[in-house]
């Protein structure tokens, strides 16, 4: 596991360094002379954001889709170079595909319309699946976007959340505070995880789900103010957070994401920032973000997701400082950064640094 203890949880933007040659123009977190983890690197708001025709053109031919613009994001996934983020603000999902720089929607008719999606999962070969409240079910849609099926009795559940891999689906069903077991065969419930408590593996109003490397499945357990870890047969590991307004702590807990090396990224709506823990011990190492509206806060986020794929269309917006080794995006309901793209970086020259996590108190170059 990637050593990455900084002791260091403040959400302030990096400024200018009165000790050294580092350069500063950009927002980090550590902010220098601490070693950065994580640099804002862009926003992504509307069209003319990433599509390749020129403001002119639209203007001559005018706009090809009526959704310009993200309104109220609330899920957000990548795949091959595409990010698809639940806007129910628009009732439907909003595919920024950077690869043919196009701002599109899909699932807006026929069976596969979808009402009120929330939250997005995404497997290996590019299956979609959306939670969708207002549908009350989970709908999926293949490579292509094109509709598959759906999962779930609406007069039974209000999915959440989603998380996907090769054999299951695992919904978050807010309604009866568990998390639904779908085999994705037969596309029926084989078995639940949870129910309505605050012990452990018990639920208050679940919200969102993911998966990391291992398969472990991870739970936000919002009203107990906390994430909870169960292993691929369901088994309960261990909780992360409690109710409080400090590190380590929840007042409003959302998404969450894992890196390859065991990280997790949770959000909270309330502190509107995204702490990073330690798997191995439940233990924060850093948070990102903060309430506002400059480059790099966060206004009412509700989801995060980590990225290797994505490297390549962002790396020119990172500091000459740093490496991108991954993409991180927080999806904002509210404000100018409705995505926001982070990464998280490793300093060229990590001498010019003091490194809090290897006890290195040297000064910056």
């Amino acid at each position: 596991m990637r050593t990455m203890i900084v002791l260091v949880v403040g959400v302030i933007a990096g400024g200018c360094s009165t000790g050294g040659q580092v350069s500063t123009a950009y927002v980090a977190y550590p902010p220098p002379p601490q070693r950065p983890r994580i640099q804002f690197l862009t926003k992504i708001v509307e069209a003319r954001d990433i599509e390749k025709e020129s403001r002119l053109m639209n203007f001559l031919v005018g706009d090809v889709s009526s959704v310009r613009k993200l309104r109220k994001p609330t899920g957000i996934a990548a795949h091959d170079g595409v990010i698809y983020v639940a806007d129910p603000g628009w009732d439907t999902v909003i595919k920024i595909d950077l690869k043919q720089k196009l701002f599109e929607t899909i699932g807006d008719h026929d069976d596969g319309k979808l009402n009120v999606p929330v939250a997005i999962a995404i497997d290996k070969n590019g299956d979609k699946f959306f939670a969708d409240s207002g549908r009350r079910q989970v709908v999926q849609f293949n490579a292509e976007n094109e509709f598959v099926g759906s999962y779930g009795d609406p007069a039974e559940i209000l999915p959440t959340g989603v998380a996907v891999d090769e054999r299951r689906l695992y919904v978050c069903d807010r309604r009866g505070h568990q998390v639904l077991v779908f085999d994705r065969r037969s596309r029926k419930a084989v078995r639940t995880i949870g129910g309505p408590g605050k012990d452990e593996g018990e639920f208050n109003t679940p919200t969102s789900l993911s998966l990391n490397e291992d398969g472990h499945l991870f739970v936000t357990d919002m009203a107990n103010f906390r994430v909870q870890e169960f292993d691929e047969k369901g088994e309960y590991v261990k909780s992360y957070g409690f109710l409080g307004d400090g590190p380590g702590t929840f007042a409003r807990p959302k998404g969450t994401a894992s890196d390859r090396e065991g990280y997790l990224y949770t959000v909270d709506a309330a502190f509107e920032n995204v702490q990073i823990w330690d798997s191995s011990n439940a233990q924060v190492v850093l948070a990102f973000g903060g309430s506002g509206v400059g480059p790099g806060q966060m206004y009412l986020p509700g989801s995060v997701f980590v990225s290797y794929d994505l490297v390549d269309y962002f790396k020119d917006y990172v500091s000459p400082d740093f490496t991108l080794e991954y993409v991180v995006l927080v999806a904002n309901n509210y404000g100018p950064n409705k995505v926001a793209v982070y990464g998280f970086v490793n300093p060229k020259d990590p001498s010019k640094y003091v490194d809090f996590s290897s006890g290195d108190d040297a000064e910056v170059e």
